[in-house]
This record gives structure tokens, sequence and C-alpha cells, in this order.
């Protein structure tokens, strides 16, 4: 399966309406920095790329808490930061929603 096809199926399993999930999907793959990976197989991705999708997964339908057990392990410097960035910015967007 590739990365749309993953983020479609739990969308799906996640009650996610189908009229949205095009849009949440494309979102989500953009936002983990797998834009030119989203239609090839997932088995084929880097290890720090299968911990994106694995992310982007986690984070399909907005849950209220997500843990995450060492999600950059095994990533390069660069990709860890990128990770570290784009959940410290989803953790930020989610506080200042909720104040």
């Amino acid at each position: 399966m590739t990365a749309e096809e993953h983020l479609y199926l739990f969308s799906t399993i996640k009650g996610i309406p189908a009229n949205l999930r095009k849009k949440i999907v494309d979102d989500r793959i953009k936002e983990m920095g797998l834009t030119k990976y989203a239609k090839k197989v997932a088995g084929s991705y880097s290890g720090g790329n299968k911990r994106k999708l694995a992310v982007a997964i986690a984070l399909i339908g907005n849950p209220e808490i997500v843990l995450f057990d060492e999600p950059s392990n095994g990533m390069d410097p660069e990709a860890r930061r990128f990770m570290w960035k784009v959940l410290a910015q989803i953790s930020k967007n989610k506080t200042s929603s909720i104040l």
C-alpha cells in the first residue's frame, strides 16, 4: 500500500466522512513531507519516511491525545529535527485551540 492508501484506510476506520478524506489525507502527506512518496509503496520507504507515515496515521482524525514511543528513533539528524518541529507545531496548535 502507498502512503495515500494507508491514510485513506485509517481515515475510514476512524470515521472521517468521505467528503473530507481527500483534503485530510493530502494535508497529512504535505505536513509530514511525504509528497514525493505519496504514491510509492510504503514498504520501499526509508526508515525515516516510515516513521513519518506512522506519525501521519496517528494524527488522522485529530485525536485529543497521541502517545509516541521515540518517533524519531533511527532517523538522520535532519529528519529528526523536522519530525520534532512538526510535533511541536501540532502541540502548539492544539493548545491554542483549547485556550
